[in-house]
């Protein structure tokens, strides 16, 4: 669930199936709801990106060029705007949000930032905490519901 007195921003170039789709690790960043101040930031290689097809077909996978490759995607300025967008999103809401955003191509925000998607964070649920095999055929048995015992066992 993370610090509730930052926001934490995931950004790379381009349409974001680059990033749903595992293609890319993003740029990760956190920002102090409070101070609006970069607290990390964590640049990664953004090889490639996803772009308008200049046909008019959906979205083209591109080679990012060498010089924006590992260059921060989101300036400081950016990125303040993205956390005051998610602090009016969350008093909203009344609750933490993950919010999927976009910045139009050329420009700097708060112009051209656009709010996609919001939903409620959700807890992550706790593993069970099944005992472990005792060995690779109990394994595979248990997953069929089936309970495999040592010979000698009752």
């Amino acid at each position: 669930s993370g610090d509730p007195s930052m926001v934490a921003v995931n950004a790379s170039w381009g349409l974001g199936l680059a990033v749903v789709g595992g293609e890319v690790t993003p740029d990760d960043y956190l920002v102090s709801k409070v101070t609006r101040e970069v607290v990390r930031a964590e640049i990664h290689d953004k090889h490639v990106e996803y772009v308008p097809d200049p046909e008019g077909q959906g979205a083209v996978c591109v080679e990012v060029p060498a010089d924006r490759r590992e260059a921060r995607c989101l300036s400081d300025d950016a990125l303040a705007a993205l956390v005051d967008v998610a602090k009016r999103v969350e008093r909203h809401f009344g609750s933490r949000q993950d919010i999927e955003w976009a910045i139009a191509r050329d420009t700097e925000p708060p112009d051209g930032l656009y709010l996609l998607q919001s939903r409620p964070v959700t807890a992550v649920a706790k593993p069970d905490r099944k005992p472990a095999p005792e060995s690779a055929i109990a394994a595979v048995m248990s997953t069929f519901g089936a309970n495999v015992t040592k010979r000698g066992d009752q």
